[in-house]
Parts: structure tokens; C-alpha cells; sequence
């Protein structure tokens, strides 16, 4: 069996995001063949390196007799209309289709676009990552249960480094992944500087890159000084040191999936304050594996995030049943 899989450029060291790890994570354990083609056009020239893509996948299709392709995106407006035509070009042949979705906000809020309507319709299997997205996309655009899949994101934990043990400082707080605004980054500035105002001992690491990197970086560097640095971009085993050397793990997200820098900074015992969304509400049980604060709000994340910061004990309770919770529900074997 051969199967053809798309998706962002699968290199770690180019590409941040929780669709990579997942995307390495089953081609590292794929049992047919898999064919990965990077869908991503590259920052110039977009309209022309992404008709090259295009070529290049339709000269795949025509190359190899594939017996599956499986589509990866976030469900949102850009990448469905960046991936219909991928879609449509597999159905074409007769090549049955997976669309495998890692969150995104058309999960839960319809869009009638003719975009939208077809990339549903042309797949013959749509992936999910939980429950509450499943029902969504039922609900929403009439899908018939039984075409749709949940497969939720986990953690390896033969993938985590040993580590020698580190005597906790309870004030380490890191933001790790895609700098994009929908990940509550003006939360962050706000709540932050409030923190900073009340001379609460902190200091925040941020890792990652995106689209709003340039304005977030300045932001942090002019409201806290010293108690903020940028780490760049880290994978692999630095990763994982980065977010063991943390304390406490934001993501005040506007919507999501199942995040793979949260479920990784819950295997480590790590205290982690995300928004009240639906798909964090899966994973998190406010006051005992996590906090939950509210979406948008500043003052209520610097309120969560200071509760935590003069409370070493609850901190390191949280950080306890976090770690259990990821060994019991999302463990990988």
C-alpha cells in the first residue's frame, strides 16, 4: 500500500507546530509506505511557487499508483482554499482521500463558502481530534458521523530525554509554539505587564516564530526588561530541555485543537494556565491538572498566572496530576 501525505515542511528546524510533530510522529511509525509531500509555497513569490506545488503533486499522482492520500490542515478560510485543489486532483484519479484536520476555528464556527462545502464533501474520511470537534462538524455541515475519525494527538514517552533533577524555581513561565495572535498574544503583553507592575517575581521565555513575532517580541522586551527573553526557535532534545527548565506552561489560545506543546508540557509535570476553550477543556481540569482562564481576558490570566507564581505548592501539585492525566489518557505505546 502506498499512500501519498501532505502537509507543512516536516523539518523541525524550519517548521514550528503541533501538525509537524504529528506528521513525523506517523511517518516514524507507518507501517505502508508513505510518500510526504511539502505543500508549504515558501515567503516569496507565493502565488508562483505554490502553482510549482501544485505541478509537483499532480505529477506524483501521475507517477506512483497511490491506494490513499492523506490531506493535513488546520481547519481555516487560508489553508482550505491553499488545499481544495489538492483534494480535488486525488479525487480526480479516483484516489481516496483523507482530510485530516488539526483544529482550527471553521470546526466550530460554519462558513458557507464553496471552498469549505467541497473540501468536506471530496473527502472520503475527515480526522478530528476529539469528540466536541466530531459533533461540531455534524452539527454544522450535515456530515454523516460514520465519515468522521477521531484520532487524538498523544505524547511518546520513550521520545523524552532523561533528565537530571532540577530544584524548581517556580517562576519560570514559557510561551512555546506559532506566534499568531489567535494564540491570545495580546493577552500575554497585557497580563505580563500587570504581573510586572506588582513586582511579582517572573521571568518569561517566549520560543517559537510566526506572523506576529516582530510586534510581540518588541512588546514583551518594552513592558518587562530583563524578565523577558526570546529563545528563538528550538527542537529535538533542546526542546525538551526548554520545557523542562520551565515552570509554568501559557497558552491563552482563541481556539484550538489539541496542542502538542501542551500535552508535552503536562508529561513533564509542568503547571499550565490555557484559555476556557472547548478543545483545552478536554484535557485540563481546572484547579487540578491546570488552570483555565478567560478567553480574552488579561486581567483574569494575570490573576490565574499569579495565583500559581505565590503558591509553589499548588504549582507543583498541578504539575503532578498534569503528568499523571498525559500518562493515563494520552499516552502513546
Amino acid at each position: 500500500m502506498k499512500i501519498l501525505m501532505t502537509g507543512p515542511d516536516n523539518n523541525p528546524a524550519t517548521s514550528l507546530g503541533g501538525i509537524v510533530t504529528v506528521i513525523n510522529m506517523i511517518l516514524n511509525n507507518a507501517r505502508s509506505e508513505v510518500i510526504f509531500f511539502n505543500r508549504d509555497p515558501g515567503e516569496r513569490g507565493k502565488l508562483v511557487n505554490w502553482l510549482r506545488k501544485i505541478l509537483g503533486f499532480r505529477s506524483l499522482l501521475n507517477r506512483y499508483e497511490f491506494s490513499l492520500v492523506h490531506i493535513n490542515l488546520s481547519f481555516d478560510k487560508k489553508s482550505v482554499y491553499r488545499d481544495l485543489l489538492l483534494v480535488y486532483l486525488a479525487t480526480n484519479k479516483r484516489i481516496p482521500v483523507i482530510v485530516h484536520l488539526h483544529g482550527g476555528l471553521l470546526t466550530f464556527n460554519k462558513n458557507k463558502s464553496i471552498a469549505v462545502r467541497h473540501i468536506l464533501k471530496f473527502a472520503d474520511k475527515i480526522i478530528v481530534l476529539n469528540e466536541t470537534e466530531k459533533t461540531s462538524l455534524c452539527s454544522l455541515y450535515g456530515i454523516p458521523t460514520d465519515r468522521i475519525s477521531i484520532l487524538r494527538n498523544c505524547i511518546d514517552f520513550h521520545e523524552i530525554p532523561q533528565f537530571a533533577a532540577i530544584k524548581p524555581v517556580y517562576n519560570r513561565i514559557i510561551y512555546f509554539g506559532r506566534i499568531h495572535k489567535d494564540k491570545g498574544l495580546k493577552e500575554i503583553v497585557e497580563a505580563m505587564d500587570l504581573l510586572k507592575q506588582k513586582n511579582l517575581p517572573f521571568h518569561l521565555e517566549v520560543y517559537g516564530s510566526g506572523p506576529d513575532e516582530d510586534w510581540f517580541i518588541e512588546a514583551l522586551r518594552t513592558k518587562l526588561g530583563s524578565s523577558f527573553e526570546y529563545k528563538g526557535v528550538v527542537w529535538g532534545k533542546a526542546k525538551w530541555h526548554s520545557l523542562h527548565n520551565s515552570d509554568i506552561f501559557l497558552l491563552p489560545s482563541y481556539g484550538e485543537g489539541m496542542p502538542m506543546a501542551l500535552l508535552e508540557a503536562m508529561a513533564l509535570g509542568k503547571a499550565v494556565i490555557v484559555s476556557d476553550d472547548e478543545a483545552f477543556k478536554k484535557v485540563v481540569v481546572h484547579d487540578e491538572s491546570g488552570l483555565l482562564t478567560v478567553k480574552r481576558s488579561s486581567s483574569d490570566l494575570a490573576e490565574k498566572i499569579a495565583a500559581v507564581l505565590t503558591d509553589p505548592l499548588k504549582q507543583e501539585a498541578m504539575g503532578t496530576r498534569a503528568q499523571a492525566a498525559i500518562k493515563r489518557e494520552y499516552y502513546s505505546e
